[in-house]
């Protein structure tokens, strides 16, 4: 066995910065801002007076991570939105917003859950599901700060007013700002 020709305090020092380095480089990120989505779409008035939506999923793919891998589903429950918008009023309703882990999103996944359609004379229908809509938009989230994301939605307004009424959606611009 071969001596240690230095004292033990002066390993000690080493011992220490050594495990300092290996706790802070396993040490998962902690840090978290505020994720919040608006939801516009553009849906003529007419027949429609109002297009009560909910999402059973909205979900962020974390930039760097594969297509199967890598998506969050922010844990709130997601409240009815009209879809149709109300004359004068610009900014939409705020329907998520909440804590994520700061870092870089890649895409947005929206996945529709029931619907109530209520037409101008007042007759309310119930809309069954809707499609899965992603879009591709980069989101940074810096850390205690805030990610605002505008999602503008295009309806097929003749699949609306259909028997039975089914929603056509597509994403027609996703923006994202910090």
């Amino acid at each position: 066995m071969t001596d240690y020709r230095f004292p033990r305090w002066r390993q000690l020092p080493f011992v220490a910065v050594l495990i300092v380095i290996l706790v802070l480089s396993y040490a998962p990120s902690i840090t978290q801002g505020t994720l919040n989505i608006r939801i516009y779409a553009q849906i003529p008035q007419g027949v429609v007076s109002h297009l009560f939506v909910s999402f059973s999923y909205v979900q962020l793919h974390t930039a760097g991570f594969s297509q199967d891998t890598g998506f969050v589903s922010p844990s709130q429950t997601n409240p009815s939105l009209d879809l149709v918008p109300i004359p004068g009023q610009f900014i939409p309703k705020t329907i998520l917003s909440t804590t994520v882990t700061s870092g870089r999103y890649d895409s947005i996944r929206l996945i529709f859950a029931n619907s109530t359609l209520i037409l101008s004379s007042g007759h309310k229908t119930p809309v069954s599901g809707g499609p899965t809509l992603t879009a591709a938009v980069t989101i940074p989230i810096v850390p205690n700060g805030n990610g605002d994301v505008l999602v503008l939605l295009s309806l097929d307004y003749s699949l609306l007013v259909s028997t039975p009424p089914t929603i056509s959606a597509s994403i027609s611009q996703v923006t994202a700002v910090s």
